[in-house]
């Protein structure tokens, strides 16, 4: 089984575009990507992240910010903070968990989420998106696939 979504993948993306990975304590949250001018940067609180898996759950997310550069200011609407959500999502299922991806996952029998949480080594929240993803806003039938 090869993994999809590589921790090189994402240290490679940033290194090439410019993107600072910088280990940060005591934020609100396990991963922050913001934007100073035109520079990136990715904050990791490695006191909060307890998995290799989560670790790698947070970078794929965090891809997705910065490769659509949707970002939100803490006090942002909700609205605002769901629509830069969902465009990070997005990206990051476009790149790193395409249809075919989850193909290849249902033709080896890997069905369930916690299966393909395991099969792909991210968190079953990410996967649950990125099928969301594919089969809600793509109209992507696995289905009818098999």
């Amino acid at each position: 089984m090869t993994k999809v979504f590589e921790l090189s993948h994402f240290y490679d993306y940033c290194k090439s575009n410019n993107v600072a990975v910088i280990p940060f304590r005591d934020m609100p949250a396990q991963g922050v990507t913001m934007r100073i001018n035109s520079q990136f940067g990715v904050f990791l609180d490695f006191d909060q992240i307890k998995s290799t898996r989560l670790l790698r759950g947070i970078c794929y997310h965090e891809s997705g910010h910065v490769g659509t550069g949707a970002l939100h200011k803490v006090s942002s609407p909700y609205e605002t903070v769901e629509r830069s959500e969902h465009r990070a999502n997005r990206w990051a299922a476009e790149h790193y968990l395409t249809a075919d991806d989850f193909r290849s996952a249902f033709a080896d029998g890997y069905t369930e989420l916690w299966e393909l949480a395991e099969y792909f080594d991210l968190p079953e929240d990410d996967i649950k998106n990125a099928l969301h993803y594919w089969t809600e806003c793509r109209g992507v039938d696995f289905n009818s696939d098999r």
